[in-house]
């Protein structure tokens, strides 16, 4: 017991010991100490297996993006769809944490239409950019079914970007309803610096 005891107050002294120095040293020098690393990983890399969080937007939480464009729930279990045009586009805003990574976006629908609708996400930069970020589209014509988008990795970055579901009916008419959009993404990765203490 007490061996453990010392080893961790050894370990203790020497990390502080290590630390103080680099900063003395930096300091002594007139130069500012250089800064830590960054705690979210980078877009591109992919470090251990995590769990899945997930956003579910009913279909009856979006709008039309153009307030004319008249549409109607159907009663469905929140599905909404069209009455006149089916070109409209419907959206309603995202918030995730921030760091958070997107990897999926699965459509939920009643589609009994010759034609499948677009579900997708938009950031937008707030100076007029906008980029489309993933897309997934209905599939058939037998009813109610669910759809999933191909694996897209996409850090979110709220100081810089809104985020906003979308969905495109592609029809008029209750042949093609949108009962729900469900986002599947990944708390932020944090680095560990120190050695795990294990018992």
């Amino acid at each position: 017991m007490k061996l453990k005891r010392w080893q961790f107050i050894l370990s203790f002294a020497l990390l502080a010991g290590l630390l103080i120095s680099a900063v003395g040293s930096a300091l002594a020098n007139n130069t500012a100490p250089t800064a830590a690393p960054a705690l979210v990983r980078s877009e591109n890399s992919v470090l251990a297996p995590h769990s899945f969080y997930y956003l579910y937007v009913p279909g009856s939480a979006l709008r039309p993006r153009n307030s004319g464009d008249p549409w109607a729930a159907s009663g469905d279990g929140g599905c909404i769809y069209s009455t006149t045009d089916g070109g409209a586009v419907f959206n309603v805003d995202i918030q995730l944490p921030e760091g958070a990574g997107i990897d999926y976006l699965r459509i939920f629908y009643n589609d009994t239409a010759a034609v499948d609708a677009n579900a997708w996400v938009t950031s937008y930069d707030g100076e007029g950019g906008f980029d489309d970020l993933l897309y997934v589209p209905s599939a058939g014509n037998s009813g109610f079914g669910t759809n999933l988008s191909p694996f897209t990795r996409v850090i979110v970055h709220n100081a810089n970007q809104a985020l906003v579901l979308n969905w495109r009916p592609n029809v008029a008419g209750s042949t093609m309803q949108l009962c729900g959009l469900r986002i599947a993404y990944h708390m932020p990765d944090y680095y560990i610096y120190l050695p795990g203490i294990l018992r």
